[in-house]
């Protein structure tokens, strides 16, 4: 079954590669061939995973089932069309079919939640015409329901499929393949040379590694397992506690997903979604991904002179042949990245050749052939557990559009926001930390994308800073308590308390809690400001008011401070992210007088 999976997987890699320069079919069958991929790879994963004889029969009855209705499809797709709302018997079987796979699949790769949500969506029509105002809204009937959900082959199952596979597969293919032949290792360097530098050790040592393990990644969860297990028990040796040193990879790996130049999927999804460049995303992200990967470094840098922790001078001086060796697996494909896109090749070029470099490099190198089957491998796995799971959301969408719900969701949070723009952000904020914490980010911005977007719009946001406020939200909602799945991974590895390294998680992400709401007041944090000499004020009174924050949480400046010295400092780091929203520059005054007298009385605290 290993043998057929693998095979399966490099097939699907090499269509997808050649698919990227060569026209091999029409948009919709070879959407058609990218799902009917990773339906049977999902299944045929899940016999290796089953225990019972039961699990693994229903796991290869499955793909047998996707490989049939792919195939079917694949021969039918032009009458398909023609026949759309008058299909046969057999057409709606096969939707059926299709409906029932993609949601299975989702499952296995997600858990219940997502497909639950996508039932209750679905179903939700054919209740909602007996159901009062605002409730109400109509239903196709079941015939038209499963052929505009499955065999529409324009919405539904295939709706965002092209995100997918133009922008998100032969991605997930190149982070893999970069772990796999142990491309990460020059970051880590990197990252241990800068703890010799700056106080903070190795818990600097995980920011600067999982910033730049993330630019390849695009995973939290996969960050933390690559930079934790050498970063955790490091920051554990040097004094820190098992919840401090949970809590600052995962903050710093789920920052992994909003650095660019390869950022998460989340940003492919928009690319596809929106229509936006992704070059352009990225430049977007650039300052937000910078303030707040300084705002984690700082939470470890207060909390080192908390913990008495100085700069690592132990740690030996890096051969610069190693180094230099080392430095192939960044320079050569990033170089490349940034070059094509800003040539303005696409994203599917770009990832064409990204991988390709990795191939070259690695034959050129003399790596392990298996090391490089095995990234390509895994690679496609992953993208393929994406493509299902787009899938699934796709069915939300056309159910949002063909029953009205999407119009009245969008129509519910203008009346509940009245019209205010900080109340329609924080009701966007809120469903959408709900959605990504159980589910995936993709999957979150997706869904919240198609009705949150227009009231922000009607209060005068730009379109592609509404979306990129929504993008944001959803890659930080996995690092969100209750559930917090990159905090729960990484207080494993460390062996902490979950809830104490999810708390603590958030203290040291606080920018991400703060800096989305900022993107419509102050644009020029996403590079397209109104008025550069204001928002410059703006930008500084936030970095000032998150370093405040910091302080507080952390408890310690230049000294240790007392509860009073820790709410001044939370009140001055009010003022100072209030004069952003309130656009009252006055502000500015005292919360620079009250910042500075707190500092004194720290200093003073020093003294005595």
């Amino acid at each position: 079954m290993r043998k057929i999976i693998s095979f399966l997987a490099l097939v699907m890699f090499l269509y997808q590669m050649a698919s990227t320069q060569v026209l091999i079919q029409d948009a919709v069958p070879h959407l058609n061939t990218h799902l009917g991929f990773s339906l049977v790879l999902i299944f045929l994963v899940g016999v290796l995973k089953a225990k019972g004889k039961i699990g693994k029969f229903l796991s290869i009855a499955f793909a047998a089932l996707s490989l049939f209705t792919s195939l079917y499809v694949q021969l039918q797709w032009v009458e398909l069309q023609t026949r759309a709302y008058f299909n046969t018997i057999y057409d709606l079987i096969v939707g059926g079919f299709l409906i029932f796979l993609s949601l299975e699949a989702t499952r296995r790769e997600l858990g219940l939640f997502l497909p639950a949500l996508v039932l209750v969506i679905v179903v939700y029509p054919f209740l909602g015409h007996m159901l009062p105002e605002p409730f109400y809204c109509h239903s196709l009937g079941l015939p038209r329901t499963i052929s505009k959900l499955a065999i529409a082959l324009e919405s539904g199952i295939y709706q965002f499929l092209p995100i997918s596979s133009n922008y998100i597969f032969l991605f997930a293919v190149f982070g893999c393949l970069l772990q796999a032949l142990g491309g990460t290792e020059f970051f880590m360097e990197i990252a241990r040379l800068i703890s010799r530098k700056i106080r903070g050790g190795p818990a600097m040592m995980a920011v600067v590694s999982s910033a730049m393990v993330g630019t390849v990644t695009g995973s939290g969860a996969a960050n933390v397992l690559i930079t934790g297990t050498f970063t955790i028990p490091l920051m554990k040796k040097y004094g820190y506690a098992p919840e401090h040193a949970g809590a600052i990879e995962a903050a710093a790996s789920n920052g992994g997903q909003i650095m660019p130049p390869v950022m998460g999927m989340v940003a492919f999804g928009m690319a596809g979604i929106t229509g936006i460049p992704y070059t352009y995303i990225c430049i977007m992200a650039i300052i937000p991904a910078l303030i707040y990967f300084f705002n984690c470094g700082t939470y470890v840098y207060l909390l080192a002179g908390k913990l008495g922790i100085r700069k690592d001078v132990s740690i030996s001086p890096i051969p610069k042949k190693k180094l230099l060796f080392s430095s192939l697996w960044f320079v050569v494909p990033f170089t490349l990245i940034v070059l094509l896109l800003a040539s303005g090749r696409t994203v599917m070029s770009v990832a064409f050749w990204a991988n390709m470099s990795l191939i070259i490099l690695a034959l050129l190198t003399r790596k392990k052939i298996s090391d490089l089957i095995r990234g390509l491998i895994e690679g496609a796995i992953a993208g393929a557990g994406i493509a299902v799971s787009v899938a699934a959301v796709g069915m939300i969408a056309t159910t949002f559009t063909t029953s009205g719900l999407g119009v009245k969701i969008a129509s519910g949070i203008e009346a509940w926001s009245g019209g205010n723009l900080f109340f329609a952000l924080l009701i966007i904020w809120a469903v959408c930390i709900i959605l990504g914490m159980v589910g995936l980010s993709l999957t979150a911005y997706i869904i919240v994308a198609l009705f949150a977007v227009p009231p922000l719009l009607k209060v005068g946001v730009p379109y592609e800073v509404a979306h990129f406020f929504v993008m944001y939200v959803a890659v930080f909602a996995f690092l969100t308590p209750p559930v917090a799945v990159v905090a729960l991974i990484a207080a494993r590895v460390a062996e902490a308390q979950y809830i104490k390294t999810a708390i603590e998680a958030v203290k040291a992400a606080f920018a991400a809690y703060i800096l989305p709401f900022t993107f419509p007041y102050c644009q020029l944090l996403v590079l397209k400001p109104k008025n550069v000499e204001t928002e410059l004020i703006e930008m500084f009174s936030l970095l000032a008011g998150l370093i405040s924050f910091q302080i507080a949480f952390v408890g310690h400046f230049i000294r240790p401070g007392n509860l009073i010295q820790r709410v001044l400092f939370s009140i001055s780091g009010l003022s100072f992210c209030g004069l952003v929203f309130l656009k009252i520059y006055l502000l500015l005054l005292p919360a620079l007088i009250l910042f500075a007298a707190t500092t004194w009385l720290n200093l003073g605290s020093q003294e005595a």
